[in-house]
């Protein structure tokens, strides 16, 4: 039995859980199908007869079905009905629904699914995680899901010259005595199929060399038939292969779509098919299976949710259905919040209008995260219980041995290197935080050159304009702001678990490229608590004020200084910050270099190395 089906602790199921964080929060549906009647058609001058007999208008029963199974749920959901016919007005109607079921052969004439593809692509712009059904009248569903999920992805990308040889190898086949198959160009298509084409994606996707696929896909076999009578080596193989698949890549560069996390399920006789994207989740239906919700639930089943989107999408229902009394609660002590307002209206001690944007909106995320908590606090007994409910129920409760439900995240955690890997972007994760503020405080990490260092020094002493006889005389009249920096060191060998614990480590996301990579540090030089702290006092310019840019950096021009040919100099450098930790992440190494501070000296010898 499947952890989807298999009951524990309760009598709670997989699919308990998911039609709870999914299927449950739903309150309206957006149909999208040209032979439904809009309200505007049934109550217009247009009107509605549901015997016409042109075909115009799907049954009246069969509309019903779809409709009544939306209302005979509690609480009834709200329906509504687009014909899909002027997509510009499909954009107001989108935002609105939870779910969209939307017909996928909108066209009168010509290829199908072109339209349908265009919405969905509107739809997945929006912030909202979207659920969709297709609903079509193909009885096959691998047409619908072929166009849909190449209307996703993005081209691989296939150079033309690799297609012009290709094509050349099939000519030069077709007119040779050595073939029997006829029309070889039809014959090589008809074994490189759309499918194949997306087999052939999910293979590269999984990590597999694409080189392999035409060498051991099974969906390749008929391909490496007619490649054997046609005597090509694997280098041959390779061009006609490419030639094959430059069709489909072409078709899905025309959609011109944004490059997206895909996950997908290609339709079989016992697998629903379904494609997740990083906006939506969307399942495939024939119209003459009218249980939507069903279906819906089943394809999110298989999807097989990880945890942590459970409890995430149930807080989000809590958020939607009790947050309106949760948040007249919150807001009940107007006289702290008549002092939040004040302390938003007053201005910075110096500064241009910019600059009071810049401090309000750092007091805003500060309002807005504890207004979040507050939230949070007072509707999170459900979300918590359900919580419990997803931890009780998973397999592994009441059998060590079984596939539990971590196996959802698809982390391979026999390989001591993914273990690794996931210790890190957890302790990043709980560490550190997307860089904010209108000036330099206490975590944020910045690079000078190569070099990596944290800012130490109080949160109080950071403000500009405040405390401006501290560390340096008259810094005010230089427009900068001392501080403490400490400096961050590589590991030169393996982190010990000691050293996690240690509170020494700064762990953090760096970009690589296109990847994003966990970087390790120690405020030691030498790993362990060897050695002391190297520390600066560094002088921020423009009192340490910073801009945010889109990419969650910001710039900076620094001071220190410097020993030179008997004398002291000032060094200028330029500083960009990359990352920041969260304040109690921050005030743990304030506190470990006031240790350094205050250490006693002490008359041990040390033995000779």
């Amino acid at each position: 039995m499947t952890d989807a089906g298999a009951a524990v602790a309760g009598g709670v199921t997989f699919s308990m859980l998911v039609k709870e964080a999914f299927i449950d929060p739903i309150r309206s549906v957006l149909i999208i199908d040209d032979q439904y009647p809009t309200w505007e058609q049934i109550f217009g001058e247009e009107g509605y007869d549901s015997k016409d007999v042109t075909g115009r208008w799907a049954a009246k029963s069969e509309i019903l079905k779809v409709v009544k199974q939306f209302r005979k749920v509690s609480p009834a959901l709200t329906v509504d009905i687009h014909d899909g016919v002027h997509n510009e007005e499909i954009g107001s109607y989108l935002h609105q629904s939870d779910l969209l079921v939307l017909d996928y052969q909108l066209e009168q004439e010509g290829p199908q699914g072109i339209r349908a593809a265009a919405i969905i692509a509107d739809l997945l712009k929006n912030n909202h995680f979207n659920l969709v059904v297709i609903h079509t009248a193909i009885g096959d569903l691998i047409e619908p899901f072929n166009t849909i999920l190449m209307s996703l992805l993005t081209p691989v990308g296939i150079a033309e010259q690799r297609v012009v040889e290709g094509l050349g190898l099939v000519e030069a086949f077709e007119d040779s005595e050595q073939n029997d198959f006829g029309d070889v160009v039809e014959a090589i298509k008809s074994t490189a199929t759309a499918s194949d084409y997306i087999a052939y994606r999910q293979w590269r996707d999984n990590g597999l060399k694409p080189f392999n696929f035409f060498i051991e896909a099974t969906e390749m076999e008929k391909f490496r038939g007619i490649a054997d009578k046609a005597g090509w080596d694997t280098t041959a193989r390779g061009k006609v292969f490419d030639w094959a698949m430059s069709f489909h890549d072409r078709r899905v560069a025309e959609f011109d779509a944004a490059a997206r996390d895909l996950r997908w399920t290609i339709p079989t006789e016992d697998k629903r098919p379904w494609i997740r994207t990083n906006g939506g989740f969307i399942a495939f239906a024939d119209k003459k299976n009218t249980e939507l919700l069903s279906i819906l639930q089943a394809a999110i089943e298989d999807w097989k949710p990880s945890p942590s989107r459970l409890i995430s999408s149930k807080t989000r229902a809590e958020i939607s259905a009790q947050g309106a009394a949760a948040e007249d609660t919150a807001l009940s002590d107007r006289h702290a919040y008549w002092q939040y307002y004040q302390e938003l209206r007053k201005k910075p001690l110096e500064g241009s209008a910019g600059l009071a944007k810049n401090h309000r909106k750092t007091l805003l995320e500060a309002h807005t995260a504890r207004h979040s908590e507050r939230l949070l606090d007072l509707i999170g007994t459900n979300a918590v219980a359900f919580g419990l409910k997803v931890l009780e129920s998973d397999p592994t409760e009441s059998d060590a041995a079984a596939v539990g439900f971590a196996a959802h995240y698809n982390v391979h955690a026999g390989h001591a290197k993914e273990r690794s890997k996931a210790l890190d972007h957890y302790n990043a994760h709980i560490s550190t935080k997307p860089v904010s503020g209108w000036h330099l405080q206490p975590g944020h990490i910045f690079k000078v050159g190569q070099e990596m260092w944290v800012c130490v020094s109080p949160a109080c002493d950071m403000v500009p304009m405040q405390k401006t006889s501290a560390a340096v005389r008259e810094s005010s009249t230089a427009s900068t702001k001392p501080f403490i920096a400490v400096k961050l060191h590589p590991p030169t060998e393996k982190i010990t678990p000691a050293e996690v614990n240690s509170n020494t480590m700064v762990f953090l996301k760096e970009k690589s490229g296109k990847n994003l990579t966990i970087k390790s540090y120690s405020i030691y030089p030498k790993q362990g608590e060897f050695g002391s702290p190297i520390w600066r006092l560094f002088m921020a310019a423009d009192f340490g004020k910073i801009d945010i840019k889109e990419d969650r950096t910001a710039d900076l021009q620094l001071s220190y200084l410097c020993g030179k040919q008997n004398s002291m100099k000032i060094e200028s450098c330029k500083a960009q910050i990359i990352g920041q930790l969260r304040y109690e992440y921050a005030l743990n190494l304030i506190q470990k270099l006031g240790v350094e501070f205050t250490r006693i000296g002490l008359d041990f010898s040390p033995p000779a190395e």
